[in-house]
């Protein structure tokens, strides 16, 4: 999934910006809570299995979250999310924020150290952030600089702009060796602090990655670390080694000495490594193996939701009865979400009839942003109701019956999914057939992005935390908006919070404009995602955060056993 990218004084701004960062969203944690020095094993290990392996540790081409997940674990930026909320890294606290919002300066941790001993200056982000601006280096990721408004970001990546790949005009400076400053077109978004725990913006020491060359992020030996945890060793395609980083400024608070990760694509041999002994965890447990352990070991079985959602995206720009309204209304009602989620999914997750999850981020109230709607918009899951809207769309379409194209991934799990949306939608609204186009990820992203479907299955996860990153997209001619759905009302909310330095006026245009694009079924909601895991009992602090690094080890503690 691709995924994307203030208040009525500067003071009042910046108190709200850093309530977030000590307020944040929830995540989820089993066993959380102090290490008992005591009660600490004396062999700080930790095993674990995952389905895939690093496909890069290129801060510039990360884009997926096994990438992203191990550079944030073993490197650092000014902040990181953990256990919740937004923390302090290398930056010492608070930035100093001008009156216009629109400079933030921030001054460095005393005596932070990449892993070869030298120092972490400001102008290792000056030239982190300019090297994910340069077009030489092929950024795949760096359009969260324009998202954030940092000053000349969108020109520098526009080849169309006369500062194209310009990047020594990036709103970035350091002011001596442990201050940085950071600039933007208009007054900093709330997002921003979460946006600088991401690897994207991470500082980058020059001399180191110049020595590099072509041979840069390859392997362990080609990456300096300024974080938690070092790479010891990576064998392509086996498995990784984490060992504790001692040069890292906060090292005294993370316990875990080694944690070995294997790569094992088989589920069944994941379970089995565990209940032998082998693991002492295992993430994105399925319903079949969750239920075989739920009866073995009740006690390790842990679920939490994430920021992912998902749902369909229905084409208005080349099937012309996909615009009526009535119709999407009546695709929406006939699909019973929850029996989808409990049946089929069986993973934690939730229905939904929303686009922003919950649990994912408060607004300046300190309520979730789901308070306004906790259950959404259209919640009609009714086979009468569906069959009504249907009979009108018929109507005003002059039409008896429908025939629509379903496109997905590939994928036996997908396959179900997509059988039972089908089967949902022909059973209640007779007269329309479902066919099903799976397609490998490659084809089903041009096929997509080419308009040639009339349903497909889509879903979001967040770049930074804040609404926007799930509603900006579906703006009228958004290359992201695969609906092609457009209202000027959504249009003009969107707009304005863009550039609204009133927080608590930004929040209710966001829910105002989610309100529209699900009552008017311009997407239609499945479900917020949900996942499973267990983990041994002498086990805690292991973390499957809501929003950050996906899993977080920062925290993780083996007790005696």
């Amino acid at each position: 999934m691709r995924r994307k990218r203030s208040v009525t004084s500067a003071a009042v701004s910046l108190f709200l910006a850093l309530a977030m960062v000590l307020s944040a969203c929830s995540g989820n944690n089993a066993g959380s809570g102090k290490a008992a020095n005591s009660g600490l094993a004396a062999k700080q290990q930790l095993n674990l299995t995952t389905t895939s392996d690093i496909p890069t540790l290129n801060y510039t081409q990360a884009t997926d979250t096994q990438s992203t997940n191990v550079l944030e674990m073993v490197n650092s930026g000014l902040t990181r999310m953990h256990d919740g909320k937004t923390e302090w890294d290398l930056a010492a606290g608070a930035p100093k924020v001008s009156a216009d919002q629109k400079t933030y300066t921030f001054t460095l941790r005393k005596g932070i150290k990449w892993s070869d001993g030298k120092p972490v200056t400001a102008q290792d982000f000056v030239f982190g952030w300019h090297h994910e601006n340069d077009p030489k280096a092929k950024p795949a990721y760096n359009f969260l600089y324009a998202s954030a408004a940092i000053k000349n970001a969108a020109k520098i990546q526009n080849p169309k702009d006369k500062l194209y790949g310009k990047y020594n005009n990036l709103g970035i400076k350091a002011i001596g060796s442990n201050q940085v400053q950071v600039t933007f077109d208009k007054p900093a978004p709330p997002f921003f602090l979460s946006l600088l725990s991401t690897p994207g913006f991470f500082p980058q020491r020059q001399d180191f990655v110049t020595k590099q060359g072509a041979s840069f992020a390859q392997g362990p030996e080609n990456l300096l670390y300024d974080g938690p945890f070092k790479i010891q060793k990576w064998t392509k395609g086996s498995g990784w080694t984490y060992v504790k980083n001692n040069s890292y400024w906060n090292a005294s608070k993370i316990h875990l000495t080694t944690v070995n990760v294997k790569v094992i694509t088989t589920e069944a041999t994941r379970v089995n490594m565990y209940k032998t002994g082998s693991s002492d965890a295992i993430e994105n447990l399925s319903g079949e193996f969750t239920n075989q352990l739920k009866k073995t070991n009740p006690k390790e079985v842990f679920n939490g939701l994430t920021s992912t959602t998902r749902f369909l995206y229905v084409n208005e720009k080349t099937n012309k009865y996909l615009r009526n309204l009535n119709l999407r209304k009546a695709l929406s009602e006939a699909i019973n979400r929850k029996a989808f989620v409990a049946t089929l999914m069986n993973n934690g997750s939730v229905a939904s009839h929303f686009a922003v999850p919950k649990g994912f981020v408060k607004g300046p109230d300190g309520k979730d942003f789901r308070a306004a709607a906790p259950t959404g918009y259209l919640t009609n899951e009714n086979a009468k109701q569906a069959a009504a809207d249907w009979a009108k769309a018929r109507k005003e379409l002059g039409i008896k019956t429908l025939k629509l194209t379903l496109l997905t991934q590939d994928g036996d799990q997908l396959k179900a999914w997509d059988q039972y949306l089908a089967s949902q939608i022909q059973s209640k609204l007779k007269g329309i057939s479902i066919s099903i186009n799976q397609q490998p990820f490659a084809n089903f992203l041009k096929l997509q992005t080419g308009f040639k479907f009339d349903l497909s299955y889509g879903g979001w996860a967040p770049d930074y935390q804040d609404p926007m990153t799930y509603l900006d997209m579906f703006t009228t001619n958004q290359p992201m908006n695969a609906s092609a759905w457009s209202d000027k009302t959504y249009d003009k909310l969107i707009a304005r919070a863009g550039n609204e330095t009133n927080l608590t006026a930004r929040w209710k245009d966001l829910q105002s404009a989610e309100k529209i694009l699900i009552e008017n079924a311009g997407i239609i909601p499945l479900n917020q995602d949900g996942q499973i895991w267990v983990q041994k009992p002498y086990v805690k602090g292991l973390q499957y955060p809501v929003y950050g690094p996906t899993v977080d080890l920062t925290g993780a503690y083996i007790l005696k056993h």
